[in-house]
């Protein structure tokens, strides 16, 4: 499942990297509609990659990722309260230049794919299905180290 998974503008992930290649393009937060759209569907990807057990994740790693997920999806409604008032077409004065820019800034905020509104409701998806992939793969780690830590102890008891 995991070879050719691609979710962000490097190259496809070799076999059993996929996981790795995502979060760590995580950072690089796309505002724009095929990248917002990558994200959610590779967040889709790394969700199912983590729920067939296709990854863990130690603890380290888990606080690192989760902190970054929850800061988006914590600062998203702020974002998203910012975009909807641009969206309103603010008074920028009576020329026809002013109100221009007015109802450019209210075009992108929230009319059609390439506007920030949908896009940012896509990442905010993601970064949910992110924080819940991360809660599995943190779930599948520790029942792998518990299997390893049981199989050592059966071997140091049969010495």
């Amino acid at each position: 499942m995991t070879t050719g998974a691609h979710f962000g503008s490097e190259p496809p992930a070799a076999a059993g990297d996929a996981g790795n290649t995502f979060l760590t393009g995580l950072l690089d937060v796309p505002l724009d509609d095929e990248g917002a759209k990558r994200l959610n569907a590779g967040a889709q990807q790394f969700k199912s990659l983590a729920e067939n057990g296709g990854f863990g994740i130690n603890q380290a790693g888990f606080d690192a990722y989760t902190k970054v997920c929850d800061q988006f999806i914590h600062e998203f409604d702020e974002i998203f309260h910012d975009v909807k008032l641009l969206a309103r077409a603010p008074g920028m004065g009576s020329s026809p230049y002013a109100k221009e820019v007015a109802d450019f800034n209210a075009k992108v905020a929230s009319d059609g794919g390439q506007s920030l509104i949908p896009n940012l409701e896509l990442l905010k998806q993601g970064f949910i299905q992110v924080r819940e992939a991360l809660t599995i793969a943190r779930k599948n780690y520790s029942e792998t180290e518990d299997t390893h830590s049981q199989t050592f102890a059966k071997l140091r008891g049969g010495e």
